[in-house]
């Protein structure tokens, strides 16, 4: 049976897209309500910095209950929370109640269940299709979710005009709680195998001693953090970069445009991510995407034409994906299923809760002191650092051995 006749994970698949779909709007909603009720570009990449940070609040915890209980229990409750917090933001704007601080508790709220939703989707995906499958699996449900990315901006653009950015967030709120009910007709089991109930700081302390024993999980998760400070710099400052860096309306369609072109780059590198894989050992394709994503940076910065920054937006959207989705899929198949949650979390926490958040305060601040291209420099040493170090360990017997257990 192939991949695309397995009804329980096209169930799964079409959960992560509908969801995905929600999402795309409101993270081009979000950033846009922020920045017009406040002007500026420190509270815009605050607020990305706030969908990341909750990763280093509940990751520990979150991976080892997620690898305690049943995942689809987790991940139905987490979406109709989700789809519950984002309906608040077009209820709040209908009564001329909606503020910044509404929109951080929301942001940061919809991250918090999140980062539970993540511990178990970890887990899930792998016992759903076994590790077989897991690679084309992952590439799967990445590209579905980016082809939705590509077209979703561009959408919001049209709701925009009729019903405003806060009534286009509704539409995230419903595509939440489809997924649950999706996730809840999956019948085959998403844990295979169940630890001993202990102590919950013995079962932390199990997933950080694997993280400490298996060297390679740690190389790709340091060479993640270099990528997650680059890209929380980049989605942080994305809106602002269109406002300021080509005087951009804040109701004009070319604001969705950049949108799109990122996630057309994150297709494009799903897309290949089985053809790259085994082609490569998991090492080069990770230093080859963040030093390509270095030069990435330089185009942006160097950018004065609009079709070259929407050209350098969807070229960083494909390297950065690459370098995302190999090391989430060598830590998947290096990691035992009863620790899938908590050594994925550990990996999300100092990506997208330290790393990325770090990345988008730091180019907001340097945005509105010094512009938009500063921070955009700046961001640029961080992964230059992540990929010598990359390229430092290519060709090393333990990568070779990886890259064979890959293919």
């Amino acid at each position: 049976m192939t991949l695309w006749q397995d009804r329980e994970f096209r169930r799964f698949w079409l959960a992560r897209a509908i969801s995905n779909a929600g999402s795309a709007l409101s993270g081009v909603a979000l950033p846009v309500l922020m920045y017009s009720l406040t002007g500026s570009a420190a509270h815009t990449a605050a607020l990305a910095a706030l969908t990341a940070a909750p990763y280093l609040v509940f990751g520990l915890v979150a991976g080892a209950l997620a690898d305690r209980v049943h995942r689809r229990a987790v991940m139905v409750v987490t979406d109709l929370v989700s789809a519950g917090l984002l309906a608040s933001v077009p209820v709040a704007s209908a009564f001329g109640a909606l503020t910044p601080v509404h929109l951080m508790l929301v942001a940061g709220g919809v991250a918090s269940v999140g980062v539970w939703f993540d511990a178990a989707a970890f887990g899930a995906l792998p016992a759903l299709v076994g590790s077989e499958n897991l690679v084309r699996a992952n590439s799967a449900v990445w590209s579905t979710a980016t082809a939705v990315h590509i077209a979703a901006p561009s959408v919001a653009g049209v709701l925009f005009a009729i019903h405003g950015p806060a009534g286009t967030m509704a539409l995230d709120a419903v595509s939440f709680a489809v997924s649950a009910a999706l996730v809840r007709t999956i019948l085959r089991p998403m844990t295979t195998s169940r630890p001993p109930r202990t102590v919950l700081g013995a079962d932390i302390r199990e997933g950080l001693e694997f993280l400490w024993r298996e060297s390679t999980v740690r190389l790709f998760l340091g060479l993640g953090l270099g990528q997650a400070v680059a890209g929380g710099a980049v989605s942080g400052l994305l809106v602002v970069y269109a406002f300021r860096g080509f005087d951009v309306p804040q109701d004009d369609p070319r604001v969705g445009v950049l949108f799109s072109a990122l996630a057309a780059g994150s297709f494009a590198a799903t897309a290949l991510m089985p053809a790259i894989s085994d082609a490569c050992e998991p090492r080069r394709v990770t230093a080859t995407g963040l030093t390509a994503g270095v030069g990435v940076l330089g185009l942006l910065v160097g950018a004065q034409a609009w079709w070259l920054a929407v050209l350098g937006v969807a070229l960083w959207g494909l390297t950065s994906t690459v370098v995302v989705v190999n090391g989430i899929t060598v830590r998947q198949l290096i990691t035992p299923d009863h620790l899938q949650g908590r050594v994925g979390l550990v990996g999300r926490m100092m990506t997208f809760g330290v790393g990325q958040p770090a990345g988008a305060l730091a180019g907001g601040v340097l945005a509105d002191a010094l512009s938009v291209r500063s921070a955009l420099v700046t961001a640029a040493l961080p992964l230059a650092v992540a990929a010598v170090i990359g390229w430092s360990q290519v060709g090393s017997e333990s990568g070779g051995e990886l890259g064979h257990g890959l293919k």
